[in-house]
């Protein structure tokens, strides 16, 4: 590995972490937030679907308006947003006031995968556009291992309103690294070409576009229920299993190194039998997963320690599900590149903002309504896999020694 890329992959991995950082730090705080501002855990839980539907609304301008303007600029506006935001969120008095807070912070903090994804497609194609987005998600999955252990010590040494502030310093850094380290990767005869005004006519062909909505589509369907667990497995380990807040932080922080790990065997497998080979296979995978975790809740033989052997499992698929999906979304589509990543992350976290708020609604003291959701997204995704998917020109490159 060249030490262009390494510096790449490390720049775009620390913009893309603001993201996990956001949601992962402050989850074990939940139910201490939900206390301390006299509101409810549903409130609260709430939080994370505000975050994610501004996280889906900022994305749709970001690309196409990066396409016009380069990468750089649209950055530096998006990291100042995420970090006044988030000094925003530590002034809340009322769970209401959070969640506007919220919303504004993930309108900031969607700049990461669009212009990540973005910069990606920028610099690389194929097997290599791969193997550097499995890069980048290793960088972004220590985010996820941090996170929590971040947040649960802050807790002890703090309040909860000390997690906002270290995001807000946090996106104080990425501004450093991305004017140091970051480099323009949109060309300016690209950049003359893209018209932003366009963007919903782009959209709209996208949409219906067989080299897109497909993978686009099975990345929103694991992302929701990816979401899901993000914004329920804080009351599920902690109320239903009795987790302390610290023993929480250690199970969601073992499942962030399950993501990783499932970056690089989805690297391995797509060298060798294609992209879409290694996305089916994840895919299969998380569904069956999810679906034997419904067995066991339905069945009355969960535990704690069965829940969470299969859940590791089940999130170390999603980690070898994103990248490729990512890839195959963003092949055909080089010189919209902006815009075809604002609407695949448009997709997904929409579908993670819907799943959220359908959990809220499921909602019943028990782990049941978390894992059917993540079931039913994954039987959803399983389905366009196998017809949608589609083989013809489908290459394998051999890893370089």
């Amino acid at each position: 590995m060249d030490r262009k890329t390494l510096v790449l992959a490390i720049s775009i991995g620390m913009i893309c972490a603001i993201g996990p950082l956001a949601t992962d730090m402050y989850l074990g705080a939940m139910p201490l937030m939900a206390t301390s501002l006299s509101t409810t855990a549903a409130t609260i839980q709430l939080s994370v679907m505000t975050f994610f539907s501004g996280f889906t609304i900022g994305q749709m301008f970001y690309g196409p308006i990066s396409d016009r303007t380069g990468r750089k600029p649209i950055i530096y506006v998006a990291l100042a947003i995420f970090c006044l935001s988030s000094f925003g969120c530590l002034t809340a008095s009322t769970g209401e006031q959070l969640l506007v807070w919220r919303f504004i912070q993930g309108v900031g903090g969607s700049i990461g995968m669009v212009i990540g994804t973005a910069i990606i497609r920028d610099t690389h194609t194929g097997s290599a556009a791969t193997k550097l987005m499995s890069m980048v998600m290793l960088v972004i999955g220590v985010a996820p291992i941090l996170a929590p252990f971040a947040g649960s010590l802050i807790l002890k040494i703090a309040n909860w309103q000390m997690i906002f502030v270290l995001l807000g310093c946090y996106a104080a850094l990425c501004l450093l690294v991305v004017a140091i380290w970051l480099p323009e990767t949109r060309l300016p005869a690209d950049r003359a070409s893209s018209k932003p005004s366009r963007a919903l006519i782009t959209y709209g062909g996208l949409l219906i576009s067989r080299n897109f909505i497909p993978y686009a589509g099975t990345m929103a369907l694991v992302q929701g229920g990816f979401f899901a667990y993000i914004a329920g497995s804080s009351f599920m380990l902690m109320t239903v299993y009795g987790l302390s807040a610290i023993s929480y932080s250690i199970i969601f922080s073992t499942n962030a190194i399950g993501l990783g790990i499932g970056t690089q065997i989805c690297n391995r497998f797509a060298t060798r039998f294609g992209v879409k080979a290694a996305v089916r296979g994840s895919v299969l995978l998380y569904t069956v997963i999810a679906l034997v975790l419904v067995a066991t809740q339905l069945t009355g033989t969960d535990s704690l320690t069965v829940t969470c052997i299969l859940m590791f499992i089940l999130v170390m698929s999603i980690g070898g599900i994103m990248p490729g999906c990512n890839v195959l979304a963003m092949e055909a589509h080089g010189t919209i590149a902006g815009t075809a990543a604002a609407l695949a992350g448009g997709l997904s976290f929409g579908a993670g903002a819907l799943s959220s708020f359908v959990l809220g609604l499921l909602e019943n003291g028990t782990a049941l309504p978390l894992v059917s959701v993540m079931a039913g997204c994954g039987i959803l995704a399983v389905l366009v896999t196998q017809v949608f998917f589609e083989d013809r020109q489908e290459t394998t490159v051999p890893e370089k020694a």
